[in-house]
């Protein structure tokens, strides 16, 4: 049987999680502050302050993954696909690609464009000037999301996933919780309806033959039956996407040698998903979990209850990023983020 590929990121994870292991318990540290804001004056900006993170030198990216900036449902996996090629996601719109996405692939020394969406989210006119500036551009793209995600899912064809993700295709915030983990593991994320198995997501399981099959929300979200009909092995859910994405980081840190001592929070409400996705990448290169804020825009009850059960862990050495300007994540809940962790 073949086996799931250590990238880069991963090796990076697993020397993180040796060093952690021997460090002895952490003690609070008053010094730790969600003090580290990567963010633009839009989506699209946000999404190269993410990238500029993750490659500070230039010309040191071969890929990208470029999705729609205001569908980001058809980009909800693609956290894994960027895991695969070690590879920020950025932003296009369907009038045009903005300017900062060109010179933030411009910078990067980009040679290979993945196109996450069809023609309706990015059109062909923009795939057609990215091939005549010389560059390699491949699309997936599907009748659908369910199909998206399964073709994304299997662009790996020399390497079997150990673990699946699957989420709903509605309620997008469990899919984006866990792309940190996504990119770092090379766990593909396939989508589900909330009462039955979609076709795709049936075939792309099969095709995978991956036994290890992690299902991410709530019954609300993806009900029992379906979680039995997708030979679901694991549920990782909680109350709502806030409790959801706790767990999801609680888990990363005991199971995949994610970062004890750092965390990243975003927005919580599906206005703001493209703050997250964009997150995913220098997320998981670093082992840093992804938060959520509530639905008002304070930190909500499920954010600030895993922020104090943990709070012991955090330390002057490790990172609070919040991703997204205001009022994605506003100051003041910023600030009360801090405040949890005292």
């Amino acid at each position: 049987m073949k086996t799931s590929k250590l990238t880069p990121a991963v090796a990076v994870l697993v020397g993180l999680g040796a060093a952690l292991a021997g460090a002895g318990p952490a003690q609070a540290a008053p010094g730790f502050a969600f003090d580290q804001r990567i963010s633009g004056p839009d989506r699209f900006a946000t999404a190269v302050a993410a990238s500029k993170l993750l490659s500070p030198v230039d010309g040191s990216a071969t890929d990208v993954v470029v999705v729609n900036g205001y569908a980001t449902v058809d980009g909800l996996t693609a956290s894994y696909l960027a895991g695969l090629r070690s590879a920020p996601v950025l932003y296009t719109d369907t009038r045009a690609v903005p300017a900062v996405t060109t010179a933030e692939i411009d910078r990067l020394g980009v040679e290979h464009v993945w196109i996450v969406g069809g023609t309706d989210r990015v059109p062909a006119a923009q795939q057609q000037a990215w091939e005549a500036a010389g560059l390699e551009v491949t699309r997936l793209a599907g009748a659908d999301r369910y199909e998206t995600a399964a073709l994304v899912a299997q662009v790996d064809d020399e390497h079997a996933p150990e673990q699946v993700f699957i989420a709903s295709g509605t309620a997008t915030a469990d899919a984006l919780a866990a792309g940190p983990v996504a990119w770092a593991r090379n766990h593909p994320i396939l989508l589900t309806a909330a009462d039955s198995v979609p076709a795709p997501t049936a075939a792309a399981l099969r095709e995978l033959g991956t036994a290890n099959r992690v299902v991410l929300g709530s019954p609300a979200s993806v009900s029992e039956s379906t979680y039995t009909a997708l030979g679901g092995t694991q549920r990782i859910g909680g109350a709502d996407r806030q409790a959801t994405a706790a767990a999801i980081a609680q888990d990363a840190i005991a199971t995949e040698n994610f970062d004890p001592q750092s965390v990243a929070l975003t927005g919580g409400t599906d206005a703001t998903a493209a703050d997250a996705l964009a997150a995913a990448p220098v997320a998981g290169s670093q082992g840093v979990p992804l938060l959520f804020t509530g639905f008002d825009g304070g930190l909500g009850a499920g954010t600030t209850a895993y922020l104090t059960a943990q709070k012991a862990n955090y330390t002057r050495s490790g990172n609070g990023w919040v991703f997204g300007g205001e009022p994605s994540v506003r100051q003041a809940t910023a600030d009360a983020a801090t405040a949890a962790v005292q």
